[in-house]
């Protein structure tokens, strides 16, 4: 049988932090803010802003007419970097807005918990209305938290990626960390004693594909940028 948790278990809740923790009580209905920064996008949108900023970081290299600016360095090239660098937060304005209308996004998304409650915004669950999604504590009948370990130069740390919230009607919500604050809502499930079980698994290669997805062109535009400005600069000896 599972050893029952609390939040003084260091080896999960050691570095939890968040607005509001060091004055929870029992009586407090405490709300953990939903960042859609994370939220993925439909498959062919995201893969189309991956190859548009791919496609402007490798522009300087395929097109003949920037090739032919390079002995102007550095007023042209550094208008070139300049550009480069500004497509980045301009890749991510134009993906929240994709977001919010993909997912119907209105105002801050929010989630409560309490003793009694946990209410969830749903935009993103399967087969679930737009809004919040209440539900009772005596609904639930339990919440896997699955998490994966790794271990890099001794030190290990547990990552939680999915959360299934089993309802006493049978159904089960299935909640991912791109999604939602997972970790600080585990320690709120622990603090108001719902009957949590965490569960070890390899880590979905669903999830990992994402974040590369999410992560990928941005690192590569960065280092196609540093790589025209390191061509594009006179050697001095």
């Amino acid at each position: 049988m599972q050893e029952k948790l609390t939040i003084n278990d260091k080896s999960w809740f050691e570095t939890t932090n968040f607005k509001g923790i060091e004055t929870i009580s029992s009586t407090s209905d405490m709300s953990l803010k939903v960042v859609s920064f994370f939220y993925p996008l439909y498959m062919p949108t995201q893969l189309l802003l991956t190859l548009g900023l791919l496609l402007m970081g490798l522009l300087p290299f395929i097109t003949p007419g920037a090739i032919a600016l390079y002995p102007h360095f550095p007023t042209v090239p550094l208008a070139l970097v300049i550009i480069n660098v500004c497509l980045v937060p301009g890749h991510f304005i134009i993906r929240h807005y994709l977001i919010k209308r993909q997912y119907k996004l209105n105002g801050t998304q929010q989630i409560h918990i309490n003793n009694d409650r946990i209410s969830l915004p749903v935009n993103s669950l399967v087969n679930e209305p737009n809004g919040q999604l209440e539900l009772a504590k005596t609904d639930i009948s339990g919440i896997d938290i699955v998490y994966w370990v790794q271990t890099n130069k001794g030190v290990t740390t547990r990552t939680i990626y999915e959360t299934h919230i089993c309802l006493v009607s049978g159904k089960s919500l299935k909640l991912d960390v791109l999604h939602y604050p997972l970790k600080h809502m585990f320690y709120l499930t622990v603090y108001f004693d719902y009957p949590v079980k965490i569960i070890q698994r390899h880590c979905s290669a669903k999830y990992i594909f994402k974040i590369v997805l999410l992560a990928f062109p941005v690192v590569a535009h960065f280092a196609l940028t540093i790589l025209m400005v390191v061509l594009m600069t006179p050697l001095t000896i």
